[in-house]
């Protein structure tokens, strides 16, 4: 059941149990992340598949201690490591974050600083947690440029992101989270801005990086190609809550809860050239106004009475499968 807590394993990297994240705004309390509880090992690959608006880039952000108080409020347990995240000094978490977790953010131009050029900025965590000098760590930069298919690394070193094209800026992101060959690598949509061929390359770097470091890897995404192409375990988020988690084979044959079968149905078909796409009907509730029961109702063509009325609970149907809906427990 959600409320209840989840022992640490030995063989956990990430272990997070019951993240709540709530905003306080002049319109009222918004509540990104309901109950959130997850776990990866060490060269695994974990997606989390959600619309936007499902609670997954706040995940990933409350994993970062980057929640601010205030507007932002973080209760429940992220232990990373073995440490709770949650009790680490400030310097302790500078220690961690760019070292041991990195992040590629969704939007490189607000998160590449401006006054700075490209190279400096990768080289950075280089100079800060490793043993480089200056030099050295400029090669290794050069050669991260090079890795994540910029082309005339040198000149793009001394360049400024607003310089750069927006699938650019994308890759020195990229850069800047590999450099220190991370244990846990958060990428949130990581290739949005990147052509089909860069795509490709960005996540080929990325397994990669999990086999030569045995580094753990969360791609957040709505991509399922992305997720079928690189996950082990797939997380399925909506309105802040998670609705299902399971194998990722397991979960794209056989769907449980109705938002993720609306998910696989909406991927068109090569073979059904004239079929018509398949469309979840109704949009994502407001966090201000969420419907009584389960959160997905209002758009669920399985709804009852039950489900307007009770919230059901994340439900062990299967070892290693979850899911949250009547049709299969719910509690």
């Amino acid at each position: 059941m959600s409320n209840e807590f989840k022992p640490l394993q030995d063989d956990d990297l990430l272990r997070i149990n019951n993240l709540n994240v709530q905003f306080r705004t002049a319109e009222g309390v918004f509540k990104a992340v309901r109950d959130v509880s997850l776990s990866l090992r060490s060269g695994e690959t974990l997606g989390i598949v959600g619309e936007s608006g499902s609670g997954k880039s706040v995940t990933a952000l409350s994993i970062m201690n980057l929640i601010s108080n205030p507007p932002g409020e973080v209760a429940g347990e992220i232990y990373f490591n073995g440490r709770d995240m949650q009790k680490l000094s400030a310097e302790e978490v500078r220690q961690v974050r760019g070292n041991e977790i990195a992040m590629i953010f969704q939007e490189p131009m607000t998160s590449l600083n401006p006054i700075h050029t490209c190279g400096k900025q990768i080289m950075e965590p280089l100079l800060l947690h490793k043993t480089y000098s200056r030099r050295d760590a400029k090669a290794g930069t050069l050669e991260l440029l090079k890795r994540v298919g910029i082309p005339l690394p040198e000149q793009r070193f001394k360049e400024y992101p607003h310089q750069l094209s927006g699938g650019m800026r994308q890759r020195v992101m990229i850069a800047m989270a590999l450099a220190c060959r991370p244990k846990l690598l958060l990428a949130d949509e990581p290739t949005t801005a990147l052509d089909v061929t860069i795509q490709a390359q960005i996540l080929e770097l990325m397994k990669d990086l999990r086999q030569e470091t045995g580094s753990a890897i969360i791609m957040i995404t709505h991509d399922l190609g992305i997720i079928s192409e690189m996950c082990h375990r797939v997380v399925v988020m909506y309105a802040g809550q998670v609705v299902e988690s399971g194998p990722l084979k397991e979960l794209i044959r056989n769907p449980l809860h109705p938002y993720t079968e609306g998910l696989l149905k909406s991927i068109p078909a090569i073979t059904k050239v004239k079929q018509r796409l398949h469309s979840i009907e109704g949009t994502v509730p407001s966090p201000f106004n969420m419907p009584r029961g389960c959160s997905f109702q209002p758009r669920c063509s399985y709804a009852t009475a039950l489900c307007a009325e009770k919230v059901p609970d994340l439900s062990q149907v299967a070892e290693d499968r979850e899911v949250r809906c009547w049709r299969h427990g719910g509690e």
